[in-house]
């Protein structure tokens, strides 16, 4: 493939990737590997579609390729400790992500991806603390909104916990689990009767919303038993 071809073809996939043909992405790129197996913007650029496509194993082999290349690529740092995030290997992402924010500290998809990764590792504080940076950067990010709402409630500050679920459904308005959310954490604050009407909500936008069936029968149980 000559230099004008090469330029042609990378045209090529920046049109398909501005429109989000992910799968003509990928035949491209694989037609620049065939006949250049180490062309290192195609090794990068095949890693990140395909942690686009959700293909999280493949896609670190080929970020994975890109960093032995440059180890303090930033960008491919944080998208294997994406791809590793969302395969659950928690303690993996955070020391991707965290090399990633040595390089530069000020990384926004670093920061936030280590809010949600250090929620998962059960280390509640910590990560508030880098939700929080997230959130500056983009209130309405409802991931984000999510996880700082889990990371309250599991540390026992329910109230606080629903103000943040609640900000989540201004974004999503119909989101089940929020409504469910929000009825968990007012019967942890003894509110049983003034729950139920949240986990209807919830069972109404979502009937196989099995939390919901089960903190609404949790209401109504000890309604029942309190009478």
């Amino acid at each position: 493939m000559s230099s004008i071809e090469l330029e042609h073809t990378f045209e090529k996939i920046n049109e398909f990737y501005s429109q989000g043909e992910n799968e003509k992405v990928i035949e491209n790129l694989d037609n620049i590997l065939e006949i250049d197996p180490n062309n290192l913007v195609a090794i990068r650029n095949k890693g990140i579609i395909l942690v686009n496509l959700n293909k999280y194993e493949k896609a670190i082999e080929f970020i994975d390729r890109a960093l032995e290349n440059n180890p303090n690529d930033q960008l491919m740092l944080s998208r294997k400790g994406f791809s590793l995030q969302l395969l659950g290997e928690y303690q993996a992402a955070l020391d991707c992500i965290n090399q990633a924010l040595e390089i530069e500290p000020n990384n926004l998809v670093a920061i936030r991806n280590k809010g949600i990764i250090l929620v998962n590792l059960n280390k509640y504080e910590k990560a508030i603390e880098f939700i929080d940076r997230a959130l500056e950067n983009n209130p309405n990010d409802t991931e984000n909104l999510i996880a700082k709402g889990i990371a309250l409630e599991l540390l026992g500050k329910h109230n606080d916990a629903i103000v943040f679920y609640e900000d989540a459904l201004k974004i999503d308005k119909n989101d089940s689990e929020m409504f469910s959310n929000i009825g968990f954490q007012i019967i942890q604050l003894g509110g049983y009767e003034n729950a139920i009407p949240y986990f209807d909500i919830a069972l109404k936008s979502n009937p196989e919303n099995l939390d919901a069936t089960a903190g609404k029968k949790l209401a109504l149980d000890f309604l029942k038993n309190s009478e």
